[in-house]
């Protein structure tokens, strides 16, 4: 395939990353590929820009990093912020009220760039996927007491278990009762058995992150590819010309969208990138 391509946008957990939490060394050679040839080289993933930096050496060879889901843009090799988006105080608020009223387990975060650190509410029956992130994130979180404090925050984070009926029934109410959002499902990649719903101000994407990366740097939409392999990569798909799925990817989305026969950690990034030609 012979397409010409300025820009392409990579899913960190379950895409770029292989399940040990690692970068291949098949990947990161492909990364340095596609700088040499002036490619514009983008992360975009769910994960805080701290919990990026977790995992990621500084010297990795990409330009930019679309993160929070396309709250945050970072240049990676000048250390800037680029770009952030946070909730109305007014928004927020109605967000939380109606998380507390339907017994959510749930999470408010602070803004970027400290959106490591958050408030958690429990709501009504065990979540063991809920304990566990708590515990995964010993230091990082304080109890929220209630919605009437005045509190700024660019993301919420339910868990709710894996269910497509159920998960659409929660994103319709949540859109009813909470006006300028975004609702993002998530599949845990810790535990696939429970789904994270991500509620994001309006505007907020990695489609949304990658267009404003593309608007600043002159960058044709149509030039774009982006890979992926879960729910949260949909806005992404959505928006670049030429999305694909790993073979890891959700059953679902493979029916949509174009993928290949390798997994995260069977360097399906790479294979993506030679179907183009770029390798």
């Amino acid at each position: 395939m012979n397409k010409q391509i300025k820009l392409v946008g990579v899913d960190l957990d379950g895409t770029l990353l292989n399940d040990q939490k690692m970068i291949s060394a098949t990947d990161t050679e492909t990364l340095k590929i596609l700088g040499k040839k002036g490619i514009v080289r983008v992360l975009a993933t769910g994960r805080s820009l701290f919990k990026v930096k977790e995992v990621l050496r500084s010297d990795l060879p990409i330009d930019y990093v679309v993160f929070s889901s396309g709250g945050g843009v970072y240049d990676w090799k000048n250390g800037d912020l680029l770009q952030s988006e946070h909730f109305d105080q007014g928004i927020a608020k109605n967000v939380c009220k109606h998380l507390l009223a339907s017994n959510y387990n749930f999470f408010v975060y602070k803004p970027i760039p400290d959106n490591n650190l958050f408030y958690y509410h429990k709501g009504a029956g065990e979540c063991r996927e809920f304990s566990n992130y708590l515990e995964r994130h010993k230091g990082d979180f304080s109890q929220l007491n209630n919605c009437e404090q005045s509190f700024d925050t660019g993301q919420f984070m339910a868990i709710v278990p894996n269910d497509d009926v159920l998960f659409e029934r929660l994103k319709s109410e949540i859109h009813a009762d909470c006006k300028g959002v975004r609702v993002v499902r998530a599949t845990s990649p810790v535990n696939s058995l429970f789904t994270w719903i991500e509620i994001f101000p309006e505007a907020v994407s990695k489609g949304h992150g990658l267009k404003w990366l593309c608007d600043k740097l002159y960058i044709d939409y149509k030039t774009t590819l982006g890979i992926g392999n879960d729910f949260n990569d949909l806005d992404m798909f959505e928006f670049v010309e030429y999305p694909y799925l790993l073979e890891n990817g959700v059953d679902n989305l493979k029916q949509i969208y174009k993928s290949v026969a390798l997994t995260n950690n069977e360097s399906g990034f790479s294979k993506v990138i030679e179907l183009f030609s770029l390798i």
